[in-house]
């Protein structure tokens, strides 16, 4: 038998024997059972804040949910102090470090005279009410350019509602010139952050 005679017969048998592999893995059943795991769900935890401010004159304070403005003070004069007291509380359902983020005016704003450089500005947050158990002095500088300390603070539990007081005092210097007498500045934001951790 030559070598093509031979190769050619094997060629002929390993076709044969494919086709009859390709015959038997077709007709073959097989026996299958299949599981799942049905109704999986993930629901993203949400980090909220909120706050309410307490006019504190000697009555009863006054809270307010809205983000309405804390000072609207006029006819101020060197060395008079305003303050008033905020409360920042964390609603969401996750850790979060929370602290003050930016004292910003916003746009359309006017700062007449520069007064803005001439309010000093101080932020106190409290544990519990202001003037009740101080956790340090968080924010200072002026208006225009407040400098920021504050080390965030975390909700014990989320989801309960735990909070920090803050309170801002706001001064006209001392040393103010009569360039600043009959100024404004309006439209300024204080904004506080939460983010997860």
């Amino acid at each position: 038998m030559t070598r093509a005679t031979t190769f050619r017969a094997v060629a002929v048998f390993s076709g044969f024997l494919i086709a009859i592999l390709m015959v038997m893995s077709v007709s073959r059943a097989l026996f299958t059972n299949p599981t799942s795991n049905d109704a999986n769900a993930w629901t993203s935890g949400s980090v909220v804040l909120v706050n309410e401010f307490a006019t504190t004159d000697g009555g009863t304070p006054d809270f307010d949910e809205t983000g309405a403005a804390l000072f609207a003070i006029t006819d101020i004069v060197p060395g008079d102090p305003d303050t008033f007291c905020i409360e920042v509380i964390y609603e969401g359902s996750v850790d979060a470090d929370i602290l003050i983020d930016s004292v910003v005016q916003g746009t359309g704003g006017v700062d007449e005279n520069s007064i803005g450089d001439d309010l000093n500005l101080t932020i106190t947050r409290w544990l519990v009410d202001c003037g009740d158990t101080a956790d340090g002095t968080v924010a200072g500088g002026t208006i225009n350019t407040p400098t920021y300390s504050e080390t965030a603070w975390q909700p014990a539990v989320p989801g309960t509602d735990e909070s920090r007081w803050y309170e801002i005092t706001v001064e006209l210097d001392t040393n103010a010139d009569n360039s600043v007498q009959d100024s404004t500045i309006d439209e300024i934001e204080f904004e506080w952050l939460a983010t997860n951790n």
